[in-house]
């Protein structure tokens, strides 16, 4: 009998093993998407002389302050002014360096944000989505899905790690 508990033991040890090995995989693939995501993202940004030097400057700097400032609130009006450009010019020239609009790449590094703090904090889904920058939860879980596939609790029962 005792061989048999041992056995048991040993394949129930190995199936938690085998998940939690699964979900630090899944995790290690989304960082180096993000990872690439943002190398390619800073190496199309670069700055090439002249006129297009000005240009992608500014895109950067644009970039940039998003990175850092993603959870306050920002229209496309707010930042052209802030970097002195018109909105209209803003879109067009965002989008042709970025491939994102202004509210897709704002979305993506919000929630990209709130993954990690569902992965790595116990706060309440409505208290990441205000960090991040939504104002409304219903938005938040609508954008979450769209980027993610998965509701923000389904992201965090999934990726979660268990400490034992």
């Amino acid at each position: 009998m005792p061989a048999l508990a041992w056995l048991l033991n040993s394949f129930y040890s190995w199936s938690r093993l085998t998940i939690v090995l699964s979900r630090l995989w899944k995790v290690a693939q989304q960082n180096f998407i993000e990872k690439l995501f943002n190398k390619m993202v800073s190496e199309f940004t670069k700055q090439p002389p002249g006129y297009e030097f000005y240009l992608n400057k500014k895109i950067f700097e644009i970039v940039d302050y998003l990175n850092r400032y993603y959870d306050q609130h920002h229209s496309i009006r707010d930042i052209a002014n802030r970097f002195y450009i018109s909105p209209s010019y803003f879109c067009k020239t965002f989008r042709d360096s970025t491939d994102f609009t202004f509210t897709e790449y704002l979305n993506n590094v919000r929630i990209k944000e709130a993954r990690a703090l569902l992965i790595n904090t116990a706060f309440k889904v409505a208290k990441i989505a205000e960090n991040v920058g939504f104002d409304n939860m219903t938005h938040f879980g609508r954008v979450f899905k769209e980027i993610t596939g998965l509701s923000p609790l389904k992201y965090r029962r999934t990726y979660k790690i268990e400490s034992p």
